[in-house]
């Protein structure tokens, strides 16, 4: 009998051992900077009808914000799990906190994984965010700077990444997967004042990707909404990967624009060129951009980049740099702006290294 319990006790031990062997912590980053020459041409009203506009930069985050983060979980036994992630963003200019000077701008969440799926707490991307993202991998990587999904697209407040989000996500059901998220306005006196209620339904299953999403935000008060829905899609061909993505945005004053954007990479060996296209519409005001990206790996971390961005108003604004967003230069003693007619440009040369 004791050596029974000798060895029951032995072997408890031994499987506590091994359980809090299953912890881990990973410590990863990304430095990404480079050199951009932004032009806007002269428009066809207001002050900068007569006017041309330009500025030089170095700007921190081109292919990907620049970031540095610990991520990690620890089982918990029968098939559960918890994990964490907290992500820090910083602009490699200046040394400054990206997102609004937030220690965890980028992410910040823990939660519970298992056979049920996943569900996290704390503040994350939201679900049309991660259908954007990979329906615009084609170009150079998910939402870059200069990305017509996210320059055109664009996000309502706390709708890229949410604060106070509760998060679920279904097991992958042979390449199906479906996200829930319930942002909480928090707004003293009501529980659907400024929350943002989001999902999608996402495939992938080899070289194809397709993704549908929503997002509903109330106001503070409650009585209206920013809305957005999209849908997206990729394929890999092999000699070549192409993406499509659709949005439409409907803000609480009722006013909409449908971006469209396509773009499609072409690999060669250590080297890849991609070429977006896009068009966003609001009523008869339009505008329309493309844009050439290449890259070169030096090894699996280090890579260098080089990009041409234009966009043109024909009535909507748009950017040819989501960093930048337009010249930093007065004209006549006011700010500049991108007015009817501006052709926004913009040259771009950068380094990115993973660790």
């Amino acid at each position: 009998m004791n050596k029974k319990l000798v060895a029951l006790a032995v072997s408890a031990i031994a499987a506590g051992a091994a359980s809090a062997q299953t912890a881990n912590v990973t410590l990863y980053g990304i430095i990404d900077t480079y050199m951009a020459s932004e032009r806007g041409s002269a428009g066809t009203t207001g002050a900068a009808a007569a006017n041309k506009v330009s500025t030089t930069a170095l700007v921190s985050g081109g292919i990907s914000g620049s970031r540095w983060g610990l991520r990690g979980s620890e089982s918990l036994g029968g098939g559960l799990n918890a994990f964490f992630n907290l992500e820090n963003g910083f602009n490699v200019d200046n040394g400054s906190l990206g997102q609004g000077g937030l220690l965890f701008g980028r992410r910040a969440y823990v939660g519970l994984s298992g056979g049920f799926g996943s569900i996290q707490m704390g503040r994350d991307y939201s679900p049309n965010f991660w259908v954007m993202c990979n329906s615009d991998d084609t170009f150079g990587g998910c939402l870059n700077s200069w990305s017509a999904v996210a320059n055109m697209g664009g996000f309502f407040a706390n709708t890229l990444r949410q604060n106070n989000q509760v998060y679920y996500k279904t097991p992958n059901m042979g390449g199906l997967t479906a996200s829930l998220a319930w942002a909480m306005g928090e707004v003293a006196g009501t529980s659907s004042g400024s929350r943002t209620l989001g999902g999608n339904v996402e495939y992938k299953n080899g070289p194809l990707y397709v993704g549908v999403g929503f997002s509903d935000q109330k106001n503070a008060a409650a009585s209206a909404s920013n809305k957005q829905f999209i849908v997206g899609g990729s394929y890999n061909f092999g000699v070549a990967y192409a993406g499509l993505t659709y949005i439409e945005n409907k803000d609480t004053a009722g006013n909409k624009t449908k971006p469209l954007i396509g773009s499609v990479t072409v690999p060669f060996g250590s080297a890849r060129v991609g070429l977006q296209l896009a068009q966003s519409k609001s009523g008869s005001a339009k505008a329309q951009a493309f844009g050439l990206l290449g890259e070169y790996d030096f090894s699996k971390r280090t890579e260098a980049y080089a990009v041409y961005y234009q966009c043109k108003n024909k009535g909507l604004v748009c950017v040819a740099d989501g960093n930048i967003g337009s010249p930093a230069t007065s004209v006549a003693g006011g700010s500049w702006a991108m007015s009817n007619g501006m052709t926004a440009s913009l040259l771009g040369l950068g380094v990115k290294h993973k660790f």
